[in-house]
């Protein structure tokens, strides 16, 4: 149960804050790591609505004394955890959530492949076949509210999900640390890199993409010439037809990627097509090896430790079998920490948004809407309403439009309402706390063993992508799935949030990347350009101004 404190954060004055009595006794934390920045109206209902909802679905599955609040302030994504025990049953309550994590981690492949991935596709046909262009306003309205309840159900089954894959990964991480007193917080994780199948096969088909159009030479000229040309431009070029072709089979396949963070608002590849062309000609100017190699290696130094792990237990069979099962499981489930990311958070956002545009398309001919963008600057029961009695929001969204361009100035608190009830507690998902970062180097955790040294690229949106070039440093406030190209052509990786579980941190050592997670503000301290170095054996990242030119990885 929530406990009262003695005194409340002051926000600063430029981001009011408006509370109800309940909520105004709890500890709200920012979400920077999945919302780094401020939502339109929609796209914060997505979120405090239905990706909440999700939260609280496990919870309430289980029956466990705990319960996530969710709340918008000015953009930003805030969150409480309620407590729905007494102090004196702490330790109890930890066990039976820990307890809970176990059982689904045992049994969620099979919960994956026979309830989620059915659930999704039957979800996603009703999405992409409902008939919003031809029913009456009314019954638009009901396949809205439709929508909403397909999104707030997928979302109970995300976490699920990954409450089983992370836990996977914890079990075989506390397990070898236990025996390997001085192993740092990744080297657990080195058991099962390179596994991840969806994040593979993105780059591997990106790899193929790219020699289809290298062995078209109209179309790699044209591509490498043109920083910002179209698929209908390269249509006209000599095998662009062929080109073409082959870049729709790569959309229809992953083209549900594309958005930068968990933002509705975001579009995808499919949406704009000319973001993959952009990743495809950095690979044509500079040519990168096969992926596949790269996996095969990472995967090898994965085998080669378990082997390691297992001749130092083979006088222990208790200890070793228990290693066994943790990194059989781990193997197993693990992946799914990101493969649940592609198949939910990134197909479920596409999904969601091309249908949110079509109903936008509707009100917008009915004379509601005067852009196709508008609906993202409405709340969801302002849409329910205006289709059920329609009326011109063109003077709310407009409103809507100018607090979100000022919510985007501000620089939100990192904690609202009141103070933070224990000291933070670091976690291998969550960032490391009481890091002390100067203007010469920058601590953090050390998710992928390696060093780098390149110039620094911030990249804040995702129109901030296309400036990333081979052997850059990519520094980022964390990362998801659609980040993949970048991860297949950066030397290193910095992050602002996160520890050794981020999807950063998982990402990066799928490829390779040698990666400094976790260090809090590496976007503000690190300027564009800036040459760097990354240490991820050590956690930390030096700035190196006047040093070499040409960026190295060893």
């Amino acid at each position: 149960m929530t406990q009262p404190q003695s005194e409340t954060i002051s926000p600063p004055e430029n981001f009011p804050v408006t509370w109800d009595a309940a909520d105004a006794q709890r500890s709200w934390e920012r979400d920077a790591m999945h919302f780094p920045h401020a939502l339109t109206p929609l796209a914060g209902d997505y979120v405090g609505d239905a990706i909440v909802s999700g939260f609280n679905y496990r919870l309430e599955r289980h029956q466990l004394p705990l319960r996530i609040h969710g709340r918008i302030v000015n953009g930003y994504v805030y969150l409480s955890d309620e407590m729905l025990f007494a102090p004196a049953e702490r330790e109890q309550a930890m066990q039976l959530m820990q307890q809970a994590r176990r059982t689904q981690a045992s049994v969620l492949r099979a919960y994956w492949d026979h309830k989620v991935m059915p659930t999704l596709q039957s979800a996603y046909q009703w999405m992409r076949e409902t008939p919003n262009e031809s029913c009456s306003l009314m019954e638009l309205a009901e396949q809205w509210d439709q929508l909403w309840q397909h999104i707030r159900h997928i979302y109970g089954l995300h976490f699920m999900c990954n409450s089983g894959s992370y836990t996977a990964l914890n079990q075989l991480a506390d397990l070898y640390e236990s025996f390997t007193p001085d192993a740092k917080p990744s080297d657990a994780l080195v058991l099962v890199q390179g596994l991840d199948r969806e994040l593979q096969q993105v780059q591997s088909d990106l790899h193929q993409l790219t020699m289809q159009a290298r062995a078209l030479p109209a179309v790699a000229a044209h591509i490498g010439d043109h920083r910002d040309t179209t698929m209908d431009d390269v249509r006209r070029v000599e095998g662009g037809a062929q080109f073409v072709d082959a870049l729709q089979t790569f959309l229809n396949k992953h083209g549900h990627l594309g958005q930068a963070f968990e933002d509705v608002y975001e579009p995808s590849w499919a949406d704009e097509p000319a973001r993959v062309i952009v990743e495809v000609r950095k690979r044509l100017l500079h040519r990168s090896a096969d992926p596949a190699a790269l996996r095969q290696r990472l995967i090898a130094e994965g085998d080669a430790l378990a082997a390691q792990t297992r001749a130092r237990l083979q006088d222990q069979p208790e200890l070793l079998q228990k290693f066994e099962e943790a990194l059989a499981l781990a193997r197993d489930v693990g992946p799914l920490t990101e493969d649940h990311n592609y198949w939910i958070d990134r197909m479920l956002h596409a999904h969601a948004r091309r249908f949110m545009l079509s109903v936008s398309k509707r009100m917008s001919a009915e004379g509601m809407l005067a852009a196709a963008d508008d609906i993202f600057f409405l709340h969801r029961s302002e849409v329910a309403e205006a289709l059920r009695a329609p009326r011109d929001l063109r003077a709310l969204i407009s409103a809507h439009r100018s607090d979100h361009a000022r919510w985007q100035t501000l620089q939100p608190p990192a904690w609202l309402g009141q103070p933070p009830r224990n000291e933070p507690v670091s976690n291998r998902f969550a960032n490391p706390v009481n890091l002390e970062n100067t203007a010469e180097l920058l601590r953090g955790v050390g998710a992928c063993k390696g060093v780098a040294r390149g110039p620094a690229r911030v990249v804040l949106t995702l129109n901030d992508f296309a400036k990333v070039q081979p052997n850059d440093i990519l520094v980022c406030p964390a990362s998801n799935p659609t980040w993949i190209p970048l991860f297949g052509i950066i030397a290193g990786l910095v992050t602002d949030t996160g520890g050794v579980l981020s999807h950063a941190a998982v990402v990066s050592r799928e490829f390779g990347v040698p990666s400094v997670v976790g260090t809090g503000n590496a976007t503000q301290l690190i300027r564009d350009g800036q040459l760097i170095e990354v240490d991820g054996s050590a956690g930390m990242v030096r700035m190196l101004e006047g040093e070499a030119k040409t960026a190295d990885r060893r």
